[in-house]
């Protein structure tokens, strides 16, 4: 059994998620993501203790957490900040009034390689931080934070054909 890699360069995109919590129907690209910035990663769930005198633990519950997929663009231009509502062109420049984004919204992540496992999640919430620095220009750190939908899911593997 030979192993696709997945772990290479991957491509973003963003919709609105559609009724019902359905992926969204249009997806469009977040931009170039720096190297080795997207990550999904499981979020703890709250842990439930309850304490007998003198601290002994007499009941011990995990609950369920979720999933947070987070991202770094490298020079984020004027389409993603105004698909994302977060400003609007002023010609020559672009006016950011804010940097909360509002509403569900689906990410898809596919990866280079014919084979490889992507992921799409349809409905998520995003943490839009805009940000520069003399080393590395403009960048914007985005994190999904994936709402399981009323089908009871979080998230589809897929392969890229």
């Amino acid at each position: 059994m030979s192993i696709v890699m997945s772990w290479s360069k991957c491509s973003v995109e963003i919709g609105e998620t559609g009724a019902d919590d359905a992926m969204a129907a249009v997806l469009s690209s977040i931009g170039e993501v720096e190297d080795k910035t997207a990550v999904l990663e499981a979020t703890d769930g709250e842990a439930l203790e309850k304490k007998a005198t003198g601290g002994r633990v007499i009941a011990s519950e995990q609950l369920e957490g979720g999933f947070a997929l987070t991202v770094r663009v490298v020079e984020p231009d004027d389409a993603l900040y105004t698909t994302l509502g977060l400003g609007a062109v002023a010609a020559p420049d672009y006016d950011v009034k804010t940097h909360v984004v509002a509403g569900d919204w689906s990410v898809k992540v596919t990866p280079n390689n014919v084979g490889a496992v992507g992921i799409k999640a349809p409905k998520t919430n995003i943490k839009f931080k805009p940000g520069w620095s003399d080393a590395g220009g403009s960048y914007a750190d985005i994190t999904f934070t994936f709402i399981k939908t009323a089908a009871d899911k979080w998230y589809t593997r897929f392969k890229k054909a």
